[in-house]
């Protein structure tokens, strides 16, 4: 194996050309990827993230209404709607009230079977489901929107420089073998 300089048979400035788009590309994809900084995460971010926990809040709500609007209730369905106004009514009485204990306390008189367990343990992560995935949504959506307002050409200018160095040492340290 032996080392050599660029050999002068070959035109190798393609290779450095190839890795300087590469890494400006690597660049710009490193804008977006790049996570957010306490710059970017300033009172507009933090005012917007408000908005968007108060939405899935009233998304959750109402999927909260939805199952109280339904007529025939199950014995799960009833006593989910109860564990709810339940806590609500202790939370405004006394906003540090304990209300996973209220929770298992009515729970446990509820007197569900297995399979209602299983069907209220199921409306339970519904719910927490419909309002976690709004949240999740708009809160990556808002954020893309953060890092898409970044400068581009900072990113791309390093992730050239990084291919372009890499492109020449590939160059410089070519070796045959």
């Amino acid at each position: 194996m032996k080392a050599q300089t660029v050999d002068s048979n070959r035109n190798n400035f393609s290779n450095i050309v190839k890795a300087t788009a590469i890494g400006g590309a690597a660049g710009y994809l490193g804008k977006l990827w790049y996570p957010l900084t306490s710059d970017e995460m300033d009172e507009e971010f933090k005012g917007a993230m408000d908005i968007i926990k108060k939405e899935s809040r009233k998304a959750k709500n109402k999927a909260i209404e939805d199952i109280r609007k339904i007529p025939q209730k199950t014995l799960a369905q009833d006593t989910f709607i109860k564990i709810v106004d339940s806590n609500k009514a202790l939370l405004e009485t006394n906003p540090k009230a304990n209300v996973q204990k209220n929770t298992f306390r009515m729970l446990s008189k509820a007197g569900l079977n297995e399979t209602e367990k299983i069907q209220y343990k199921n409306i339970v992560s519904a719910v927490q489901a419909r309002a976690h995935h709004f949240n999740k949504a708009c809160s990556n959506a808002y954020k893309n929107v953060v890092k898409a307002k970044r400068s581009t050409p900072w990113f791309i200018a390093a992730g050239a420089v990084v291919g372009f160095i890499a492109g020449l040492g590939h160059n410089i340290l070519k070796s045959d073998v």
